[in-house]
């Protein structure tokens, strides 16, 4: 069992996942692992693996690898100033900020801004966008976009990480679980890929159309998608 977070297991807008309560006692009586796939980073991840009370793997951070985080910071500054395109990156907010941006908790968000190997990142002129991109790929590094954030990184990614994953378990059925546009390189590479609607929706159905569409936002599509596939 594979899954996003934010905007999928977890609500979008209050990070609740009570809904899904029933699906994750499930989970647990029969054994199921829950792999969690996010860009949140390990301290986060840490209070919500607790309260699920599920076991499992974490994959944070979109599983991004090598770069450090100062590395990265400093890579998105140069790409702002190539780009001529103004950003706000994790390293320069307080969190506060992070938290009036994403609507954490304050604690939270402290512990969201404890980044090791990706920098979530904001574009304040929406008609940049696409120059600052390309003056991160120029740069060699990759990004993702989630649900609030973009996400800069050097290596690694979503897609790659459970492919990695899933070659150790090559009978296992595999459900996965998401809503942005970061999540499709997981989806695509799952058995069975599930889009929990969002604002990218169509985008999502475009270039995944086999996956299937949850019946519900957030932690009440995941609920009813997961307890439907444990059924089959």
């Amino acid at each position: 069992m594979i899954t996003d977070l934010d905007g999928t297991l977890l609500d979008h807008d209050t990070y609740s996942y009570e809904a899904a309560r029933p699906a994750l006692r499930r989970l647990n009586e029969l054994g199921v692992p829950l792999v969690i796939v996010t860009s949140k980073t390990a301290a986060e991840v840490a209070g919500l693996r607790r309260g699920m009370g599920v076991g499992g793997v974490d994959i944070t951070e979109n599983g991004a690898r090598s770069s450090s985080s100062p590395a990265l910071c400093d890579a998105l500054i140069q790409a702002s100033r190539q780009a001529g395109v103004q950003v706000r990156g994790f390293h320069q907010m307080t969190d506060e900020d992070v938290a009036a941006a994403s609507g954490l908790p304050l604690e939270i968000a402290r512990l969201a801004r404890r980044r090791q190997h990706a920098e979530p990142f904001l574009i304040t002129a929406s008609d940049g966008a696409e120059r600052l991109l390309a003056a991160i790929d120029k740069l060699g590094l990759r990004w993702t976009r989630g649900g609030r954030f973009h996400h800069l990184f050097e290596q690694g990614g979503k897609g790659p990480a459970i492919s990695r994953l899933l070659q150790h378990y090559p009978d296992a059925r595999s459900l996965g679980l998401g809503d942005a546009p970061s999540d499709l390189e997981m989806l695509q590479v799952v058995e069975d890929p599930v889009i929990v609607s969002s604002a990218h929706l169509p985008t999502m159905r475009r270039v995944l159309p086999r996956a299937l569409v949850a019946q519900g936002l957030g932690h009440v599509g995941w609920n009813h998608a997961v307890n439907s596939w444990l059924d089959r």
